[in-house]
């Protein structure tokens, strides 16, 4: 079966409104689209989740993940072999029934249309219906995911899109040989912004995957998610992942969890 995924090639102009979103960060949010408060509703000094309505993997992991809420950026994080991808084509597939548009950027390589059909085929769905609303864009190198920002721009305004994957975040920033830490810190956290500024003004969702990176500490091997130190400061909703034997487990930055199994049928709950 031909895929019909669509690529974007052309270079569009930026925008900078990004006044809503201004207000979001400083915690005096109250949205002016609508009287619609986006993604995280602030009710004093308390921040509450909007989650979206629609069932996104099963009910347990959509507590963790939040349903990807509308207006932010969920940053799923973990080792190879962690589920990252797993949730990924998942939700793509469950997303894009409904008839939603998605932006699949990868940097990574681990795009795989055969896996979209083969979930689609086993939930008996309309595969020509998922590949029509999956869009991808293939990133090789830093200059071309920092290209994106204006393309995300460009097809949310032509093509009604209401996802953004980005998989990987980090990996063109790891392999781009920069003068420092600083400069590279400088350049993801712009990058990172200008991501947050899209998903709020357009109230989209954003999920980015993140991977992992050994630290020694005292004399111990720690795994810490890459720049964890930027991503922690501009992303709300972080979600670790990684495998226990022949489970996985998800863990949020609001403590809530659940294990869950992969298997040729896609991402299950555990019993």
């Amino acid at each position: 079966m031909k895929s019909n995924f669509k690529k974007i090639e052309e270079k569009y102009p930026e925008n900078h409104e990004y006044n809503n979103f201004d207000s979001f960060m400083s915690k005096e949010c109250k949205s002016q689209k609508n009287s619609k408060l986006n993604g995280f509703e602030i009710i004093g000094n308390n921040k509450v989740k909007i989650e979206n309505k629609n069932e996104i993997i099963f009910k347990k992991l959509d507590t963790v993940i939040y349903r990807f809420p509308e207006g932010t950026i969920v940053d799923l994080y973990g080792p190879t072999s962690s589920g990252k991808s797993q949730i990924l084509f998942q939700s793509v597939v469950n997303i894009s029934r409904k008839d939603k548009k998605i932006l699949f950027i990868d940097s990574s390589g681990d795009f795989r249309p055969e896996r979209i059909i083969q979930l689609s085929q086993i939930k008996k769905y309309n595969i020509k219906e998922i590949l029509n609303n999956i869009f991808t864009i293939r990133c090789n190198s830093l200059d071309q995911q920092l290209e994106t920002i204006p393309k995300i721009k460009e097809f949310i305004k032509n093509n009604n899109v209401t996802y953004v994957i980005i998989d990987d975040l980090t990996r063109n920033f790891t392999e781009y040989l920069f003068e420092s830490r600083n400069e590279i810190e400088d350049i993801l956290s712009e990058y990172i912004r200008e991501l947050a500024y899209i998903a709020w003004n357009n109230n989209i969702s954003i999920i980015v995957t993140n991977s992992v990176r050994a630290k020694i500490d005292d004399s111990q091997i720690n795994e810490k998610e890459t720049y964890e130190t930027v991503i922690n400061r501009l992303i709300h909703l972080r979600v670790s992942l990684k495998r226990i034997d022949e489970f996985w487990l998800a863990r949020n930055n609001k403590e809530k969890q659940c294990i869950f199994n992969i298997t040729k049928n896609g991402i299950e709950g555990v019993k």
